[in-house]
This record gives C-alpha cells, sequence and structure tokens, in this order.
C-alpha cells in the first residue's frame, strides 16, 4: 500500500506563535481640506452676522411701531359702548344691570371694553395699559363683565341649578376671556385689599360654577389660578373654622360632580389653604363612598386611613354598582400622588391586590384604564423597591 505522503499546510496549522496584528492606516495631515473646511465655517458666520443685522433692523421697526401705538392709546379716552352692545339682554337676567351699572373710571370702561374687544391686539393693548396704571378693579367691576357676558350672578352662588348660567358663552372670545381672568388674578394676589374676604369668596364660587360650562371650561388654567388666588387670599391659614365651613358648602352644592371639580380647580396643589380644603372634601367624599358617614372626623389623622382594604371587605363592592367601584379607583388615582400613600410601600402594594381580586368579578377587568391606574402603581411600587435597597425602623425605605 503506498503511503500518503504528508504536506505542511500553514492555513491548517497556523503557527501558536505567530500574532496576527491589523495595521492602522496612518494619519494624514491634508492641510487643503482643513482649510477648506475653515472657509465655509467662516462664510457662515459672516452670513449668520449679516442677518443678525436684518433682523435687529426689523424688531427696531416694530418696537417703535408698538411704542407708538401705546403712546396714541395713552392719550385716548376710549369711548363706552353701549352696555352689553354684544351679547346682553336684560330679559333674560335676574341682575337689573343699568341700574347698577354706573361707571365713573376711565380705568373700569377700559376693563369693561377689554373683556368684550374682539380685536385681540387691541385687546392686549388695553391690557398692557391696565397693567402699567397700577390700578385695581373693585368686586363689582368683575360682576358688571360677568352680567355683560350673560351671566345670571343669582345663579352662579345658588346650590341649584348646577348648571352654568352664562348665556351664549361662545360669542366671547378667548382671549377676552383669558386677558380679563388673569388681570383679576393679578389684582387679587397684589393683596391690595380692593376686595373683601366675602367678595373673594363670592367670587371663588363664581369660578367654581363656571368651571363647568363647556365652552369656558376649555379655559380652566386661568379659571384654576384666580380660584386659587381668592382661597389663599381670603383665609388665614391657621382658620380652620371658617375653611371647614367653606370647603362643607362647596360639599353640599356639588357633591354629585365634586370629582371633577377638585380635579379641575385644586390640581396641582397650591398653598396650604387649598390643600386644607382639597383634603376636607376628598376625604368626605372617599368616606361616603365606602358609607363610612358615622366618622366624624373632618380629616384623616393618618395616611393609613386612606387604604381601602382596611376599611371594607371585599364583599362590599359586590353588594354596590360597578360605577361606585370605578369612582373610587379614579379618586384613589389622585389621592395616591397627592398623599404620596407610596410611602406606605406595604400597604399601597396590598391594595393593589385587593382591587385586582375586586375588580374582575365586576367586569372591570376590561377597563384598560383602570388596569393602566392600577399597573402604575405596582410600576411605582416596583421602582420603590428596586431603587430603596435600605428599610428604616419603621419600615419605609429610603436611598
Amino acid at each position: 500500500m503506498p503511503k500518503i505522503k504528508c504536506v505542511n499546510d500553514e492555513n491548517k496549522c497556523p503557527n501558536k506563535m505567530t500574532i496576527n496584528k491589523k495595521c492602522k492606516s496612518v494619519f494624514q495631515f491634508d492641510m487643503k481640506k482643513i482649510l477648506k473646511k475653515r472657509q465655509a465655517e467662516d462664510d457662515f458666520w459672516k452670513k449668520h452676522a449679516d442677518l443678525d443685522k436684518e433682523m435687529k433692523v426689523v424688531d427696531d421697526l416694530f418696537q417703535k411701531e408698538v411704542n407708538n401705538t401705546i403712546k396714541h392709546i395713552d392719550k385716548y379716552t376710549p369711548t363706552l359702548p353701549n352696555v352689553g352692545y354684544i351679547i346682553f339682554d336684560p330679559s333674560k337676567y335676574n341682575l337689573n344691570f343699568n341700574d347698577k351699572f354706573d361707571i365713573t373710571r376711565s380705568h373700569s370702561q377700559q376693563l369693561l371694553l377689554m373683556s368684550i374687544e374682539k380685536n385681540e391686539l387691541e385687546a392686549n393693548i388695553i391690557f398692557n395699559n391696565l397693567m402699567k396704571s397700577n390700578w385695581s378693579p373693585v368686586f363689582k367691576d368683575i360682576q358688571h363683565i360677568l352680567s355683560n357676558w350673560g351671566a345670571d350672578l343669582d345663579s352662579l352662588t345658588n346650590s341649584s341649578p348646577l348648571k352654568c348660567q352664562i348665556k351664549d358663552c361662545t360669542k366671547i372670545e378667548k382671549h377676552n376671556f383669558e386677558l380679563t381672568i388673569n388681570f383679576v388674578s393679578y389684582n387679587i394676589l397684589k393683596n391690595n385689599k380692593e376686595f373683601s374676604d366675602d367678595e373673594l369668596l363670592t367670587l371663588a364660587q363664581y369660578i367654581a360654577k363656571i368651571s363647568f360650562d363647556n365652552h369656558c371650561g376649555q379655559m380652566i388654567n386661568v379659571l384654576k389660578e384666580l380660584f386659587t388666588a381668592c382661597i389663599e387670599t381670603a383665609f388665614q391659614e391657621n382658620d380652620d373654622t371658617s375653611i371647614i365651613t367653606f370647603a362643607q358648602e362647596l360639599y353640599s352644592q356639588y357633591k354629585n360632580t365634586l370629582f371633577k371639580m377638585v380635579v379641575d380647580l385644586f390640581l396641582p396643589l397650591k398653598g396650604n389653604t387649598m390643600k386644607t380644603i382639597y383634603t376636607y372634601l376628598t376625604f368626605k367624599l372617599y368616606k361616603s363612598l365606602l358609607d363610612k358617614t358615622n366618622n366624624l372626623s373632618a380629616f384623616p389623622s393618618n395616611i393609613k386611613e386612606w387604604f381601602v382594604q382596611d376599611l371594607v371587605n371585599k364583599d362590599f363592592f359586590n353588594r354596590k354598582p360597578k360605577k361606585l367601584l370605578y369612582c373610587l379607583i379614579h379618586l384613589l388615582e389622585h389621592i395616591v400622588i397627592v398623599f404620596d400613600l407610596y410611602t406606605d410601600e406595604k400597604k399601597l402594594s396590598d391594595m393593589y391586590d385587593f382591587f385586582n381580586y375586586v375588580i374582575k368579578p365586576n367586569g372591570l377587568s376590561d377597563s384598560l384604564k383602570l388596569v393602566n391606574i392600577l399597573d402604575q402603581w405596582r410600576l411605582q411600587l416596583f421602582r420603590l423597591h428596586v431603587g430603596h435597597p435600605v428599610t428604616t425602623r419603621q419600615g419605609r425605605q429610603v436611598t
């Protein structure tokens, strides 16, 4: 049998002592390329500088025109149009507008004009003039504007009907509404005592009712600012009796729509008085939903009073309409964040499991929104568990 000659194949049997090294490309200093790049940058910045000069000329011309317009307006005393020339109809309202409307100051005239001026630029010019004048409106000025907008002032403070009684409010331009409300808020926050405490609380009641209107509710941010300004200015922080009295009036008047009001007008909370009223309203609503009305406590004594599983058993919601459970979870969606129930991780985890058990027999597990709310709680709990490895003696995890 012939012998097979072995052929050395370096590809199949590489030398272990040989190391393949990758060759790096040698850096090439391309002077022409660098100069060309710098030239392009110089051209760009030169054009940019020329453009800045042109824009400055345009800005100066525009500012000069605006200043001339403002000077012209300063010298011009606006003529007051016929009262309610846009939407006013005396036959619709209980208030005798013509008898009570007695404007003698030009600033009051300008404020009324601003509230109905169709041209947004002219309305803004009036707003700037009023801001520079250091003048503050009185309560009757606000009533005159609301009445001219078509509001029945009696309905705005009456507990019934709940429907907002601003007639033809769609004829009010958005800038009229925002400029007027912003100007009033600014003057109340100046704390110049032009409004009495009773007037501020009456104005707060006006705002609460107006916020339910579909059209005016679109300007909820400016309404919220004015509502907060009225509340924080009218009350002393330690006057719990007066605060609870006012909060109880709100609860009695808006009991059926309380959840919408507290979300729209109170959140995010600004000021200690607003937080006190929010706590009172939500805790009272919370206990009412759980049939715990015999509890005389106006405020929760500690954070554990917010945990549902300690107050009711799992069969409680089987005997109640599905709507009750739906409202309760939505209420707790905000409570968990505002009062930071996450600080008690174990209790909140138990509440998460409790609701997961409850919503299935009630057929609410198909509601993605409710499931998402519960999942947000669980996600936050997971983040606490991962990000807070150290536990205090009280069982609270800290960083």
